[in-house]
């Protein structure tokens, strides 16, 4: 069942991710939006979706934490079905493919990732130390070392 609900949440984010591209840099680029492109976004999406529910059910997850360091492999993998989808799915001309691809892959799947480990990752009970309440005493004097002098007395009526 986490398999399940975590293919849908990744495909939720990247959807999204994906629509909003799509349709913003098809009409700017192109001056129109390819047709049925919410049903290309559709099946391209769930493919990305699929690679990183494939990749976080393997302990390897698209987070922006190991995303350059530990799992540089899979990061280049992902920048290819990320071209691949974008070149061949959302028809978008090669160079324009790589770099919305690429970007839209540095941003999307990490926040995918983040969105699946906060929603189904539980913390466990008692992990949160608590300590135990000590009321603090309010602060009577000045902040300033400087001015750590007690101040002036006021000198005696004259007579």
């Amino acid at each position: 069942m986490t398999l399940l609900w975590t293919l849908l949440i990744y495909w939720l984010v990247v959807f999204v991710g994906c629509f909003v591209v799509v349709e913003i840099a098809q009409d700017q680029l192109y001056d129109q939006v390819t047709p049925r492109a919410g049903l290309k976004v559709t099946a391209g999406s769930f493919l990305i979706a699929l690679l990183l529910t494939w990749l976080k059910y393997r302990n390897t997850p698209a987070s922006f934490d190991s995303m350059f360091t530990t799992n540089i492999a899979w990061t280049v993998l992902q920048g290819i079905v990320w071209f691949g989808v974008f070149t061949l799915i959302f028809q978008f001309h090669p160079p324009h493919a790589l770099g919305l691809g690429l970007a839209t892959m540095l941003m999307v799947s990490g926040l995918g990732t983040m969105g699946v480990d906060s929603i189904l990752n539980r913390p466990a009970p008692g992990s949160v130390a608590a300590r135990p309440f000590a009321p603090s005493e309010p602060v009577r004097q000045s902040l300033n070392p400087a001015s750590a002098a007690p101040p002036p007395q006021p000198a005696g009526k004259p007579r």
